[in-house]
């Protein structure tokens, strides 16, 4: 029987602070931080090609977009992620000063794999 520790609880305060300085990316899912994996090569290549063709289509329109380092709040639940790809066409909204979590996504893309698809 394996026995795992409990794993500490943080606010999105606390959150934010500590994924700030980390050297790797965690999303915070209820109370609770999740380090990301690092993506494949064939998914890198899937996400910059959905990139570059959601950038060549809103190029004339009022719209932005982000690749997965702009980390999204989704206000509803609390959580924090990183979609593989991001827009709004609205003047994006940040949480704060530091113009690194987007509240207003309009377009969120996430490229599936097999271990992320369930």
């Amino acid at each position: 029987m394996k026995i795992f520790a409990q794993q500490p609880e943080y606010t999105p305060g606390q959150y934010l602070a500590l994924e700030r300085k980390a050297e790797y990316k965690s999303e915070y899912i209820n109370g609770r931080m999740f380090a990301i994996a690092g993506a494949s090569r064939q998914h890198n290549q899937i996400t910059f090609n959905i990139a570059v063709a959601l950038g060549i289509q809103l190029r004339e329109r009022p719209c932005v977009a982000y690749p997965s380092d702009m980390r999204v709040k989704v206000t509803q639940t609390g959580m924090y992620s990183y979609p593989d790809v991001v827009a709004t066409c609205r003047e994006p909204r940040f949480e704060d000063a530091f113009t690194d979590t987007l509240l207003n996504p309009a377009v969120i893309i996430e490229v599936l794999s097999e271990s992320t698809e369930a």
